[in-house]
């Protein structure tokens, strides 16, 4: 082990030793990280104003009349540039195999990436000194090369800071990345032998370094603050191939421990650890405050984790991932984003463990492995945590109040007049039967409501809001969701995924992402609901048979409902109003049945495409902005008839073109057996032509074929009065004088 690392090290020295040659060579100023706004200022008015730099081969740095001659004494120099609002990347370079250095330039709010290099060849390019900010992507991006380096830059406020993709034995060193909108520096794919030393990664939005699928980095020296390292890979052998020395997570060590056993940490020195494939660890008296996780643990086991404070991290306090026998005992987690997570993880202890603003989650859990589990005397914000596993009739009435309730394997729980607020998970169902939640507050966390692998579940009278999700439910069979107040939720205000026979009723969701969410299921029933202001979508719906939605309004939403993938739904009495796209958009649907439906002020009435053997009738679809109905090309074999289409394509002017549309194959617009069709407000013939290259007709529009228009009765004058009169006099007597005259015979 010691051999190998003493070869990694002397070559990663010798790659950093040419680097310095190099830019010696390039003559690279210094000075160019500006602290102060009038020094940024000053240096700013000392740089050439350009538009954006695009080189697409070697030819276009002298046809640009770039300085140097592509050697490695004298490269190709892009320098002392200020480039601002470039509609695409600030300076791209491509496939060139001359030397070059970007250097002293500063290039800002550009749509795309701030610098590009792409395919460039092995150890030919150097970006340094270089300020990147509020760039659309990333600051820097290193894309499909070889042995670049990017030093001395600044990024700030862009999507990432720099980024390293498809690109092996980078130089990354000496940059500060600050205040990114997501990573400071995100590293993905194939980079492996690339450097990561000396870098500053301040105040990022979530991630300090993000390494995805970018096993064989090496990570030296670098200082983390306020943010920290998160790594993803596919086994335990791609986590051993990093190599972490020297880092520094504020003002503390960042611990990466692999293949370690018997190790006691009991100094308060880690800012954030890593164990793989690590056993016997005690850690204690550790402070873990504002980076990404306090510890992770992949593939690990007999680890006790004691005293420990973990405060304000953006992800979880403890992250516990395919790992075995933990006890987590007598910690304090404050307000992570996650407080304690295990996923695929027997034989856990969980005790003595205080969370306030953040609780417990357990992910990839079947029956016997919560079996395994032990949970006990832990409190969520000052109140207990209720762990109910194979329970059975019990009543949590309120008299006692609970910080986070999970019940699972158990049956016949009642829960209600529970107000939680500030956890992970409010209420959670698992593998449980005949339970029920009602007359409950939840507010203020991830899920409000979980419930996974159940029968017979009902929701009832709560009010579910401020969180990321109001209700989630997975693999459920008889699920009732009814009146029920979910609002302000970030994400989906209700999700519903694989589950059968459901039914929501009388429930009013406002102000979420998604109002409701249906996924994978069969056997719905929406009725009497009311879903609306959603940021995205009212009502969705994917891959779903068997549903019917009654009484329903979705409004102000861009999508009133959203059906894809959809078969035997039938929508009737309900509103979808004033959404900014389509009252309902399908697509891959078959026997949508709309009937006597309000479908008025959106954009579209109805979009529909690849929709087949649907009906639409006797819906109202008024003011539209665009076509009441509208049939795309592979909707074939639809009925549309008895609709009323009032006012449709507000934008027409002359008020004669057609409020439908038809692209598809023998749809028709009328009702064969009866020989009625559709009422349109703009009819001026006895049949009415449908928009569209399907060339469909309504030839029996309900419309009165010679509409009647009632003759006004005049007002007359006094001359016309007096002229009449003698007419209306002589008109009388000889009536007058037909009668008599019968009379005496």
């Amino acid at each position: 082990m010691k051999k190998r690392f003493m070869i990694k090290f002397i070559v990663l020295f010798s790659l950093l030793i040419v680097s310095i040659i190099f830019n010696q060579s390039a003559v690279i100023p210094s000075d160019v990280l500006l602290e102060t706004e009038d020094n940024l200022s000053n240096h700013i008015s000392l740089l050439t104003t350009s538009y954006s730099i695009n080189i697409y081969s070697d030819a276009d740095f002298i046809t640009l009349g770039l300085p140097g001659n592509g050697s490695i004494d004298n490269p190709y120099r892009i320098e002392d540039y200020l480039i601002q609002d470039s509609v695409g990347h600030g300076i791209f370079i491509s496939s060139v195999t001359k030397y070059f250095i970007v250097q002293n330039c500063v290039i800002r709010n550009s749509l795309y990436t701030g610098i590009l290099i792409q395919k460039a060849k092995s150890g030919i390019g150097n970006v340094s000194n270089n300020i990147c900010e509020n760039n659309g992507n990333a600051g820097i991006l290193i894309l499909e090369s070889e042995g670049l380096t990017a030093e001395n830059n600044y990024c700030n406020g862009n999507q990432y800071g720099i980024e390293v993709r498809f690109s092996t034995d980078s130089l990354i060193f000496n940059n500060t990345c600050e205040s990114n909108l997501f990573s400071g520096m995100y590293n993905r794919q194939e980079i492996q032998g690339s450097v990561f030393a000396n870098n500053s990664i301040i105040n990022n939005a979530y991630f300090g370094m993000d390494f995805l699928f970018a096993n064989g980095s090496f990570v030296y020296n670098n200082t983390f603050e306020n943010n920290g390292v998160r790594i993803y890979e596919e086994s335990l052998e791609l986590y051993l191939l990093y190599e972490f020395l020297g880092n520094i997570v504020n003002n503390q060590k960042l611990g990466y421990f692999k293949n370690v056993e018997s190790l006691h940490l009991t100094d308060t020195e880690y800012g954030q650890i890593f164990l793989f494939n690590c056993s016997n660890v005690f850690i204690e008296n550790q402070y873990f405050v504002r980076t990404l996780f306090g510890i992770y643990t992949y593939e690990s086991s007999n680890c006790t984790f004691y005293n420990n404070i973990f405060d304000t991290n953006l992800g979880n306090g403890i992250d516990v991932f395919n790992s075995n026998k933990m006890i987590i005992d007598s910690n304090t987690f404050n307000n992570n984003s996650n407080g304690l997570n295990f996923y695929n993880s027997p034989n856990m202890t969980i005790s003595n463990n205080v969370f306030y603003s953040d609780g417990l989650v357990i992910e990839n859990a079947d029956v016997e492995m919560l079996a395994t589990y032990i949970v006990e005397n832990n409190t969520v914000n000052d109140k207990p945590l209720g762990f109910f596993f194979n329970d059975h009739n019990i009543v949590l009435s309120g008299a006692v109040q609970y910080g986070e309730i999970l019940v699972i394997n158990s049956s016949n729980i009642e829960i209600h007049n529970q107000a939680i607020n500030d956890t992970q998970i409010g209420i959670l169902f698992a593998f449980s039967n005949s339970c029920s939640i009602f007359s409950s507050v939840l507010t203020n966390m991830i899920t409000s409501i979980v419930v996974v692998e159940c029968n017979n579940i009902t929701i009832s009278d709560n009010r579910i809001e401020y969180g990321i999700d109001g209700i989630f439910a997975l693999y459920v069979s008889s699920l009732e969701i009814n009146n029920n107040v979910i609002s302000y939720n970030s994400d989906d205000g209700i999700e519903i995924s694989y589950c059968d026979n459901v039914s929501i009723d009388n429930n009013f969701c406002e102000f979420n992402i998604w109002g409701l969410n249906l996924r994978y299921n069969e056997n719905v029933n929406v009725s009497n609901s009311i879903f609306q202001q959603s940021t995205f979508l009212n009502l969705f719906a994917y891959s779903i048979s068997d549903m019917i939605i009654y009484n329903t309004t979705c409004a102000f939403a861009d999508w009133g409902m959203y059906f894809a993938f959809v078969n035997d739904v039938y929508v009737h009495e309900s509103k979808m109003l004033s959404n900014n796209m389509d009252g309902i958009f399908m697509t891959n649907c078959l026997r949508v049945d709309l009937y006597s439906n309000n479908i008025s002020y959106n954009f579209f009435g109805v979009k529909a495409k690849f929709t087949d053997y649907s009906k639409f009738t006797y819906n109202t679809l008024r003011e539209n902005f665009e076509y009441g109905i509208s049939l795309d090309p592979r909707c074939d074999h639809n009925l549309v008839h008895h609709n009323y289409f009032i006012n449709n394509q507000l934008n027409d002017v002359t008020g004669l073109k057609s409020q439908g549309w038809d692209d598809g194959f023998n749809n028709t617009w009328y009702d064969v057996y009866l020989q009625e069709g559709n009422w349109w407000s703009n009819i001026v013939s006895y049949a009415y032509k449908i928009g569209g290259y399907g060339y469909s007709v309504d030839i029996f529009p309900l419309n009165p074929k010679e509409p009647v228009s009632p003759t006004p009765t005049p007002t007359l004058t006094k001359t016309e009065f007096l002229f009449i009169v003698p007419i209306i006099f002589s008109l009388s007597m000889m009536v007058i004088f037909r009668i008599r005259k019968r009379l005496k015979k």
